[in-house]
């Protein structure tokens, strides 16, 4: 009977397997005609000599054919496959040396520089190649072996051979050795001996790496050694040791005639830290700028493919790769040089026509497309060459850590995001350790997949992958089969990063700017792969809501209307209308709507989810009250004062007998009856204006105690507590007490919300009313210029704030005498109040009469 958890080898996994098909009473040619896999295929899964991928739908078939059908079960067979294919097989013998002093292996030690006459002009590596040309110019003692290291697809080799160019160009010898293949590398080496003159029986005797150095150091030629590919550095150290060391390929003692280069994808500090400066230096090779990027491609591609600006667009898409350059711009030159008859519609014809291909995800079509080219030559194969290489060096965790970075957002990923024990729990990661977690990580930095930046929020690093990279890993085969367990794992990294940081507390705001980007990742996911991937709604629905209401409290609320858009719109199927997290994220639509201006629309949002809420929650449940005080909000704003209250009252009833009178929400609601009694008071007579405003003080410095004592007196909620007490005083006329206590909370409110929050904004608003109510003029303006400012840039110049402070602006150019500007900016203000706000709206009604008076004077 088969059992996948012997499996450790590719022999035992083949033995398995086929006591599994032999169970089954099937044949290999059974088999194969009844999953569509050739047979020749089915046999070398059976003996282990090459193994499926774990995600493939061939894999699923074959397991399913074989009566595997239930998904404990599979999964145990997919993780036996993984064991099997990250085994490191054992090295074969070296070939010893023939009777010519070499392996029977075709090899050439000659640069490849005909290469470059069918690639682009190099770009934006002038100083690489004048630092490291400089070596041949000037013989010296000084370092004379040097690294190149970088993302594969970034030009390494590229630059070595424009380096070994200009050498063959001056006279010197250069020798190329393939360092990326054992037995190439091998043969390699063996012919430069050869061609240093060492004899065969020389070879067979002694060390091969002393008696080549022996050789260089005699050569009486300038010479240039270089070492391609070599994406194992310990390949060029003796074994066991280190390169380091220097007795093995790499040595400290290259002759003042002498030079050596070194292209690898690995700048692990274990090959390389230790290795005196002295004697080798590395240099990293980036990816390309917008403007190198876009010269490269107009000149393979021509101008017919664009203009400048529009290569450099595309430029930007690809993230400056040379490769995806390269392949992007052999694309468009075979493409618009086809007769028409020729051409497919749908083939992209230009810069920008591609970069939109891209967006829609065509990247088979576009990037691994061309036939001739090699194995390190497609986009996808390159990097999944670098996986290769360190699973089979001790890091198998690496490729599955780099599809889970895949399927986060293409932003910076706060590294602590990535919990050793969250990850434990999924069939993705049995039994990762925290110190093994990080070994990937670290070997995905030191190839160049991934790269670490410093975080802005002062915690622990960031990771970030090119785009192409990205996109490259999320579209590889094995994610189609395990994409429900990226999925779940997604949700719960993100689950446990938000779930104790309150999206409304400033002192979280910093963690929640590097998190937010990535919340709603998995939505992603069920887009792409269907919503049949999803076997928690609610996980993958919680973080993304919780990101939308961080964004509206700290300031961005056209940004949360947006998320909340996207988010449900990806939710549809996942959850239905009716479910608390649905009705959450749509109360959270029209509370965003509200704060970015949008009354109208909040309204419409807001009633709708009351309505609901109560029918599914109750009349009496909290969210139904939350519900009912953010619809009061938008109606005091609209002047509809009596159904405000109405409102209010209700929310606060409730919230008492739920909740408590103490509680954050009960004292929120005392707050908004206090704000009714405020705006009551603002248009009534003297005596009824003065009870209104009496009452109002009434609650808020009630309001005020309860909230210093639960919450402290400079977080948000009471700095709003705060704020009504400043219109209190300006009210009352009291504006010298006005002034003081916002310039207080005008200071506060910009170190702990930020000053370009709206509150901040508010209160610098109100103390410009106020300094012009004491007749500072001068300041009044300057305030309401830089208020206006930052209103127009973070809420858009319709918001009814901002029109608030074009609204002062206007009264202010009037009263300095630029009566012209002042007409001509009170129109505009009154035209968009009539948009935005409605004729009847009383800011409309005083805007008009301001505008009315300015004319007729």
């Amino acid at each position: 009977m088969s059992d996948p958890a012997r499996v450790a080898t590719r022999d035992d996994f083949g033995r398995e397997l086929g006591l599994l098909r032999e169970a089954a009473g099937l044949t290999v040619r059974g088999l194969a005609g009844a999953i569509g896999v050739p047979a020749s295929t089915l046999g070398g899964y059976f003996t282990g000599a090459h193994l499926p991928r774990p995600g493939s739908t061939a894999f699923r078939d074959l397991l399913r054919a074989c009566g595997v059908t239930d998904g404990a079960a599979a999964d145990a067979w997919v993780l036996a496959l993984r064991r099997a294919r990250v085994v490191r097989p054992e090295p074969a013998p070296e070939p010893p040396p023939g009777p010519a002093g070499s392996p029977e292996i075709v090899v050439s030690t000659r640069a490849p520089v005909d290469r470059l006459a069918r690639q682009p002009r190099p770009r934006g590596r002038d100083d690489l190649l004048d630092r490291l040309s400089a070596v041949l110019r000037e013989p010296g003692d000084g370092c004379r072996t040097h690294v190149l290291h970088g993302l594969g697809g970034c030009g390494k080799s590229t630059a070595a051979l424009a380096l070994a160019r200009l050498a063959e160009r001056r006279g010197v010898q250069v020798w190329w050795v393939s360092a990326g293949d054992p037995a190439l590398f091998t043969a390699s080496v063996h012919a430069v001996a050869v061609e240093l003159g060492i004899a065969p029986e020389q070879l067979r005797l002694g060390s091969l790496p002393d008696r080549v150095w022996a050789g260089l150091v005699a050569y009486e030629r300038p010479w240039l050694l270089v070492f391609d590919e070599a994406d194992e550095p310990s390949r060029l150290a003796l074994p066991g040791a280190v390169v380091s060391d220097g007795n093995g390929w790499l040595r400290p003692g290259v002759p003042a005639h002498g030079a050596v280069l070194v292209t690898t994808r690995n700048r692990a500090p274990e090959h390389w830290a230790a290795v005196d400066r002295r004697w080798l230096r590395l240099h990293a090779v980036d990816t390309l700028s917008p403007d190198d990027g876009a010269r490269v491609l107009l000149e393979l591609a021509g101008e017919a493919a664009g203009d400048l600006a529009a290569a450099r667009r595309l430029s930007t898409r690809l993230g400056g790769l040379p490769l995806a350059l390269r392949l992007a711009g052999h694309y468009l030159r075979e493409v618009t040089a086809m007769p028409p008859n020729f051409a497919d519609r749908g083939d992209p014809a230009n810069f920008d026509e591609y970069a939109a291909a891209m967006d829609e995800g065509k990247h088979d079509d576009l990037l691994d497309a061309r036939p001739d080219a090699g194995h390190r030559e497609t986009i996808g194969r390159t990097w999944e060459l670098s996986l290769d290489m360190l699973a089979n060096t001790g890091a198998p965790e690496a490729r599955p850590v780099l599809r889970l970075l895949s399927c986060l957002r293409s932003a910076p990923v706060p590294v602590d995001l990535l919990r050793a024990d969250v990850l434990a729990a999924s069939p993705l990661f049995p039994a990762l350790t925290a110190r093994r977690l990080w070994h990937a990580i670290t070997e995905l930095i030191n190839v160049g997949l991934v790269d670490r930046r410093p975080t802005g929020d002062g915690s622990a690093e960031s990771l970030v992958l090119h785009p192409l990279v990205r996109e490259a890993s999320r579209r590889q085969d094995d994610m189609a089969g395990d994409a429900a367990a990226y999925l779940a794992l997604l949700a719960s990294l993100l689950s446990h990063a938000v779930r104790d940081l309150d999206p409304k507390h400033p002192s979280s705001w910093a963690r929640w700017s590097a998190l937010a980007v990535h919340c709603p990742a998995p939505l992603d996911l069920v887009v792409e792969r269907g919503p049949g991937q999803v076997r928690d709604a609610t996980a993958v629905l919680r973080p993304a809501l919780a990101a939308a209401r961080y964004l509206r409290a700290a300031g961005h609320p056209s940004q949360a209307v947006e998320e909340c858009a996207a988010v449900l719109s990806a939710a549809r199927g996942l959850l239905d209308r009716d479910h608390p997290v649905t009705l959450a994220l749509h109360h959270e639509q029209g509370r965003s709507r509200y704060e970015a201006g949008r009354y109208d629309q909040a309204k419409r949002d807001l009633h709708d989810v009351l309505e609901r809420r109560r029918r599914v929650l109750g009349g009496d449940h909290p969210d139904t009250a939350t519900t009912l005080h953010y619809l009061g909000r938008v109606l005091l704003d609209h002047d509809l004062v009596d159904f405000a209250e109405r409102y209010f009252a209700e929310a606060l009833d409730i919230r008492r007998r739920t909740l408590g009178d103490r509680h954050p929400d009960t004292l929120t609601s005392l707050n908004n009856m206090a704000a009714v009694h405020l705006e009551r008071g603002r248009s009534a007579g003297d005596d009824t204006g003065r009870g209104e405003l009496d009452a109002a003080d009434t609650l808020l410095q009630q309001v005020l105690a309860a909230r210093r004592e639960a919450l402290g007196d400079e977080h948000p909620a009471t700095l709003v507590t705060h704020y009504h007490l400043c219109r209190l005083a300006q009210e009352r006329g009291d504006l010298d007490l006005a002034e003081r206590l916002l310039r207080r909370l005008a200071d506060v409110g910009a170190r702990v919300l930020g000053p370009a929050h709206r509150r901040t904004l508010g209160a610098r608003q109100l103390l410009a009313d106020v300094r012009h109510s004491q007749g500072d003029a001068a300041e009044a303006g300057e305030l309401t210029r830089d208020v206006l400012r930052t209103r127009d840039r973070m809420l858009g110049c319709d918001h009814p704030a901002t029109l608030v402070s074009r609204h002062r602006l206007a009264l202010l150019l009037r009263e300095r005498g630029e009566v012209e500007q002042a007409c001509v900016l009170l129109t505009a203000v009154v035209a968009d109040r009539h948009r935005v706000l409605g004729a009847r709206h009383q800011e409309t009604c005083r805007a008009s009469a301001d505008l009315a008076a300015l004319e007729e004077s």
